[in-house]
């Protein structure tokens, strides 16, 4: 701190400009008979404007300090900034800083302020002076309220201006209120509590898991147009099979044994599985095949591994049922490793050899 400061600055900041858009007087505004006028006419403008209490605060302090410091050691300015945008409210007011320390330097800064708002200023200001007091003006409220205040309408700003935050802060509500209409219409409303949880339990876990994105990056894998085309048809027909696996297994509960109800749905749709699992690989095969991508021989890999599920689960339901044995059963199982592991250093060399020399 300055002991002795030989020139004060009592200054007062009007960051959003309220003075030029409800009185036209253009900042900077210098001197004591000028900045009660200034606030005068702001106070006759509007009653309830801070800034006005705030430029008759800064005043007031002058007028104190006029009895500790010469007149010309003694300056009392208000600066404006804009009601635009913050960036261009900062730079007004280091254009105004440098017109009136132009001819007045001052050793120390006394900043009279209204509120939060205003005091973000300070690191403008502390380029002008090294030290900067501040002197609060509030009037019928505390402290507490305007720094809340201000915090809220920060992270409202924030909230309008990322689309993913708006998305769940307004599209949560707005799904909700959806489905609740809806569910009324068609007089099912007995379902919207499960069905709004169950949304708001999925939204929960993927920003838990990071699940969308974890989503995307598998589709990615697959490639681009035909790649796509084909994980999304091997995706349809592995749903198909699986409601088709649901009926039968009603079918099935109602006129058989409960025993054999795995076996025989693993020798029904082990085919279909196998095959909706194996065309989702060969989509992103042809892509990576025609772009000389060593990544191809990975994906044709994935497709003929995904059709032998077709014979282990026709050998598991065989085994269930007891047609075949424990050892044939661990036999077969084992060939099955033994050639995936052939198929991979096949597949890996096949890569190496056709397209070793490029890059992927």
């Amino acid at each position: 701190m300055v002991s002795n400061p030989e020139k004060v600055l009592v200054l007062c900041v009007d960051r959003d400009d309220d003075v030029g858009v409800k009185t036209g007087i253009k900042g900077p505004i210098v001197g004591r008979d000028r900045n009660v006028e200034a606030a005068s006419r702001l106070a006759m403008a509007d009653p309830s404007e801070a800034d006005a209490n705030a430029i008759f605060g800064a005043v007031k302090v002058y007028d104190e300090m006029l009895k500790e410091l010469s007149e010309d050691s003694l300056l009392i300015a208000t600066v404006t900034g804009s009601n635009k945008s913050e960036f261009l409210a900062d730079r007004e007011i280091i254009r105004q800083m440098s017109e009136i320390t132009k001819d007045f330097r001052p050793d120390m800064i006394i900043l009279v302020s209204d509120g939060a708002d205003d005091e973000r200023v300070i690191p403008l200001l502390s380029r002008f002076s090294n030290t900067i007091s501040i002197r609060r003006v509030l009037v019928q409220q505390s402290r507490e309220m305007e720094d809340m205040y201000f915090l809220l309408k920060r992270y409202l700003e924030k909230l309008f201006e990322n689309p993913k935050n708006r998305a769940i802060a307004f599209g949560i509500p707005g799904v909700i209120l959806f489905l609740g209409a809806l569910f009324y219409i068609l007089n099912i409303q007995r379902y919207f509590y499960a069905g709004a949880g169950l949304l708001i339990g999925l939204i929960l876990l993927d920003k838990a898991f990071d699940i969308s994105r974890r989503v995307q990056s598998a589709i990615g894998y697959f490639g681009g147009s035909l790649g796509l085309i084909s994980f999304i048809g091997g995706l349809s027909g592995l749903t198909i099979s699986i409601i088709l696996m649901y009926n039968e297994a009603i079918y099935l509960i109602r006129n058989y044994p409960f025993e054999i109800l795995l076996p025989k749905l693993l020798q029904d749709f082990s085919l279909h599985i196998a095959i909706s699992l194996s065309i989702m690989f060969w989509g992103s095969f042809l892509e990576k095949f025609q772009k000389k991508s060593k990544d191809a021989f990975e994906r044709l890999f994935g497709a003929i591994a995904m059709m032998t599920i077709w014979p282990i689960l026709q050998y598991t339901s065989l085994y269930l049922l007891g047609t075949i044995s424990l050892q044939s059963f661990i036999f077969f199982e084992i060939s099955i490793i033994l050639f995936l592991i052939a198929l991979f250093f096949l597949t890996l060399h096949l890569g190496w050899r056709k397209f070793g020399g490029l890059t992927q």
